[in-house]
């Protein structure tokens, strides 16, 4: 293990000047509380930098929300990714959408994404040389007691 050295009093009185600006100030001037009252300015304006980013994101966030309810941006759609068993992934604009997962999307890719999904079970029926509907797969169904099917989600439309 090496052997932590001492620095002299020399080196100690250089690393306490601080350029700024092409000139040398000399910090060695301050006293402890003034240090301790520049730490508390510190600490403060980054505590003040820190809330003026959380409201400025907070803001975009809203105005987002309030676009969609006013018709001025596409409202979202959550969509579960369900391939026939030759895919992986969908890429749309190089991004991927992983097989199994949901995500919530603006309409349009919501849109895209389910015509990908509908055009690999054509395919792989055309393969199989079985009907579409053979692949269907029932999701959350619920019949009430008067036999009446309340619910049915197909993964796949």
């Amino acid at each position: 293990m090496a052997k932590k050295t001492e620095l002299s009093e020399e080196y100690r009185d250089k690393l306490a000047q601080v350029k700024a600006d092409g000139t040398s100030v000399d910090t060695s001037v301050l006293t402890p509380d003034d240090i301790a009252e520049l730490e508390l300015q510190a600490e403060q304006e980054v505590l003040a930098d820190q809330k003026a980013a959380a409201k400025k994101a907070k803001l975009a966030e809203l105005k987002v929300t309030m676009s969609r309810k006013a018709g001025v941006q596409e409202p979202l759609e959550t969509v579960t990714v369900d391939l026939a068993p030759y895919c992986d992934r969908i890429l749309i604009d190089n991004r991927a959408f992983l097989q199994g997962q949901t995500y919530t999307l603006p309409v349009s890719q919501v849109q895209v994404i389910r015509e990908c999904i509908q055009k690999s079970w054509a395919h792989q029926s055309e393969i199989d040389g079985k009907s579409e509907n053979f692949y269907r797969k029932s999701r959350a169904q619920h019949v009430t007691p008067g036999g009446v099917v309340t619910r049915s989600n197909l993964l796949r439309v």
